[in-house]
């Protein structure tokens, strides 16, 4: 247990950072008085609970069962793993990797290399530092999770190439929300049209459509809002850089209850939106996902110069924050 100050001598705030056992799993609890994370290192350093701890609210899809599945690499994720807050890197969609060179062609996993292998860590007294290295490319990937505030988490991202030659890649968060009948979708203030890349049953695939206008589909369902789990539907959409603050969140508009991430548009300068209303599982969710490449695979990103360059033996950063509460900012 530690006491830290978030800047203002009298915000002194109390977090935890140990190992556990959850669901019969080897697990890392990280706690304040606001915010209780779980972690998993050998499954992907997944994240399995994210609870604000005043109401009791989870807001990660919950696993189901007594025991957590280990997923192996080239595993589906669909079919593997539907909960929880992973991390998607070098793409998405399974793919060939796209550049000439000493990799071109190797094969590239269905969700990416990192849900599906062991992570390794070390535990400060402030933070968590897990780290993964790529079986494919030749990179480690690390991520830092620390409190900022009592009610705020701050994700810090590293990737190294440890190759001689430039190598491509993009990452994205892959958070699944728990979402209900009343949530509303937020998303960067400024942005007034996503672009549909998954249609499913009610939007149609590559058209835009107007978010600030709250849009509606033909069940006169707000975009910004989600059908119930009957509708056994899903989709995405995307926002290309026009938006100049990084934020998106959740907000339960009959608890006031959010979830908020915030990030910089210089070193995420896309956004993904997946929601799924009971096509995947019996769930109402929503995934969140800031990133630096789009769409979902690497081939296409790489196409559309929308993918990250990665210089031979440097480092590319990044960060993000999530905050919990009520009464969404």
């Amino acid at each position: 247990m530690i006491l830290l100050s978030d800047g203002v001598e009298s915000n002194m705030f109390t977090v935890i950072i140990k190992s556990i056992s959850f669901k019969e799993s080897d697990a890392i609890l990280m706690e304040s008085e606001a915010i209780k994370l779980i972690l998993l290192p050998q499954s992907g350093g997944s994240i399995v609970s994210l609870q604000y701890k005043e109401t009791g609210k989870e807001w990660l899809v919950e696993t189901i069962g007594e025991g957590i599945r280990q997923s192996s690499y080239n595993d589906t994720f669909s079919e593997a793993m539907m909960h929880g807050w992973d991390e998607c890197f070098p793409t998405i969609d399974a793919c060939s990797y796209p550049l000439p060179g000493h990799y071109n062609d190797v094969h590239l996993p269905d969700h990416g290399e990192l849900w599906s292998v062991p992570w390794t860590y070390r535990m400060t007294e402030h933070s968590l530092i897990m780290e993964t290295k790529g079986q494919a490319l030749p990179y480690s990937f690390t991520r830092t999770i620390r409190f900022i505030d009592a009610q705020t988490l701050k994700f810090s991202y590293s990737v190294i190439n440890h190759s001689n030659e430039s190598i491509t890649a993009f990452w994205c968060a892959h958070p699944l929300f728990s979402a209900t009948e009343h949530t509303q979708i937020r998303i960067p203030p400024e942005l007034e049209q996503v672009i549909c890349v998954v249609g499913g049953k009610r939007y149609a695939q590559g058209r835009s459509y107007n978010w600030n206008q709250q849009e509606v589909d033909d069940n006169g369902i707000a975009i910004d809002r989600l059908a119930t789990i009957a509708a056994q539907d899903s989709r995405k959409f995307y926002a290309d850089g026009h938006f100049a603050t990084g934020q998106a969140g959740l907000h339960e508009l009959n608890t006031g209850e959010y979830v908020q991430l915030q990030w910089s548009v210089k070193e995420l300068p896309y956004f993904g939106l997946w929601i799924n209303e009971g096509h995947y599982n019996e769930k109402l969710m929503v995934a969140l996902e800031p990133c630096n490449g789009y769409y979902d695979s690497l081939e296409e990103a790489h196409r559309r110069g929308k993918a990250l360059t990665l210089e031979p033996n440097k480092a590319v950063k990044w960060s993000f924050d999530v905050k919990l509460g009520v009464d969404y900012p």
